[in-house]
């Protein structure tokens, strides 16, 4: 369900309603984050429905480099598997491209249907893998439960991510006698952005218009913040409207803004295009209001 922002924008729960966007003119550009790759159906969506779109992507994903001697983790050596993205999905099928099929009696699982998409596409459509459906937030605590419903409770896990992350999940496995492997399956780099990306975010500052900013991760937050500072565009950024994906990332954002959470107008919503594409008609049919 989307949140109600804290100023005038107040956006209609998303999911319940679908506003007619083409009843009047989108004053606003939305700014889309995710990695380059990640943007493209959404961003054509979006254009489709009269947005103008700028994707300036915060953080670049590689594989993470493993020397010749590393040994990566086999998936028949784990009960469970956990991807926590499609980055993690990517990330390992390059590491180990002679991949075959998925271990028979190994649950995949993950935090969502997008990451889920990713695996299946990776090791068949015959896969099955468990992950939250439906819920308000796609992230551990909402696997936890699906995790915990299962026959027997996994005795040796493997969980694949980026360099860092979060170590609740980790940490849960632990405490019910699991043996918790961790893998780095991808690299996080602040992305390099273009002159012509510059100009353009100085462009759309100097013209007053209020962007849209779609806010996917805690690590692209950081990343968006400190790249908008070296430009001097923070006090314009600050004024804008913010989609965010998870409920975490507002004192996350509040904190590298220095700002109260409370003075940001900030709305949640899920991370699949779907919804997000919902959620940017409603947000166009209020400022069209305004």
């Amino acid at each position: 369900m989307a949140n109600q922002p804290t100023q005038a924008l107040r956006p209609q729960p998303v999911g319940q309603t679908t506003p007619d966007v083409t009843a009047g003119f989108v004053p606003a550009t939305a700014i889309l984050t995710r990695p380059a790759g990640r943007n493209t159906a959404l961003a054509c969506e979006l254009v489709r429905l009269g947005w103008p779109v700028l994707e300036c992507p915060a953080l670049e994903i590689q594989t993470a480099w493993v020397s010749p001697t590393t040994e990566i983790p086999r998936l028949e050596d784990f009960d469970l598997v956990v991807f926590v993205s499609r980055a993690a999905v990517s990330g390992y099928l390059s590491q180990n491209p002679e991949r075959g099929r998925w271990p028979e009696g190994v649950v995949a699982a993950c935090m969502g249907p997008v990451t889920a998409a990713a695996i299946v596409r990776a090791y068949g459509t015959g896969l099955t893998v468990l992950h939250p459906e439906g819920a308000a937030s796609q992230d551990s605590e909402a696997l936890w439960p699906l995790l915990l419903a299962q026959k027997i409770l996994p005795q040796r896990v493997l969980i694949l991510r980026g360099q860092d992350g979060r170590e609740w999940l980790g940490e849960k496995l632990t405490n019910v006698g699991a043996a918790v492997t961790i893998h780095q399956a991808y690299q996080r780099e602040v992305a390099a952005w273009p002159p012509q990306l510059c100009d353009a975010l100085r462009t759309l500052a100097l013209s007053g218009s209020q962007p849209v900013w779609l806010l996917t991760s805690t690590h692209g937050i950081i990343a968006l913040t400190a790249k908008l500072k070296e430009l001097n565009l923070i006090p314009w950024f600050c004024s804008s409207v913010f989609v965010l994906t998870h409920e975490r990332l507002k004192p996350i954002l509040a904190k590298a803004l220095g700002l109260d959470a409370q003075h940001l107008l900030q709305v949640l919503a899920s991370p699949d295009d779907t919804a997000l594409v919902l959620c940017f008609a409603q947000i166009s049919q209020q400022l069209n209001h305004l």
